[in-house]
């Protein structure tokens, strides 16, 4: 069933200063096993913890800012509808720049049994 998110609905994981994650999927109260999407929000100047999941690929998409995607030590730059594919197993962080950084990603199983 479609259903419209509403931005007051989404609720914010615990957070280092500068970086929050906000599920989308967790506002649906959904338990999806297909997809998982979250918005990343980093606020200017902000350098993000490094993440690595095992299990998992990733479409990120910048929504508004600008910055670095640190990827296995390769630096890609982002800006406004950036579209980065991570695989599974890559480490990766961000850093934004003097806009700040808000990221939507999207990610799905590795494999589906």
């Amino acid at each position: 069933m479609p259903r419209i998110i509403k931005k007051a609905d989404i609720q914010c994981q615990p957070q280092i200063p500068g970086f929050q994650i906000k599920s989308v999927t967790e506002a649906l109260n959904q338990d999806s096993q297909v997809m998982e999407v979250k918005r990343l929000i980093l606020d200017p100047n902000i350098i993000s913890p490094e993440f690595t999941h095992t299990d998992i690929d990733q479409l990120l998409y910048v929504i508004k800012g600008d910055g670095i995607a640190k990827v296995n030590s390769k630096e890609f730059p982002l800006d406004k509808e950036s579209i980065l594919w991570l695989e599974s197993g890559e480490k990766y962080h961000f850093i934004s720049g003097s806009l700040g950084l808000e990221i939507l990603q999207a990610t799905a199983p590795y494999s589906i049994n």
